[in-house]
């Protein structure tokens, strides 16, 4: 029998570092640095956070997940 390890997927751990940075307010605190944007970009698309900048339920579990 095999186990079968939950290995993050490596754009949601980026996801999850980048997202880390938005704050309650909605505020973006992150860098103008262009991989960040597209973190940000693919979080929005993803449902991890919505399209006024605040983190989703989704968003929140992912944060939970990758803590």
């Amino acid at each position: 029998m095999a186990i079968k390890h939950n290995k993050p997927n490596a754009n949601e751990s980026d996801i999850a570092r980048d997202i880390g940075r938005l704050y309650g307010d909605g505020a973006d605190y992150m860098t103008q640095d262009e991989n960040q944007a597209t973190a940000l970009s693919k979080a929005i698309s993803e449902g991890f956070v919505s399209e006024d900048g605040f983190l989703t339920r989704k968003g929140r579990e992912l944060l939970v997940r990758f803590g």
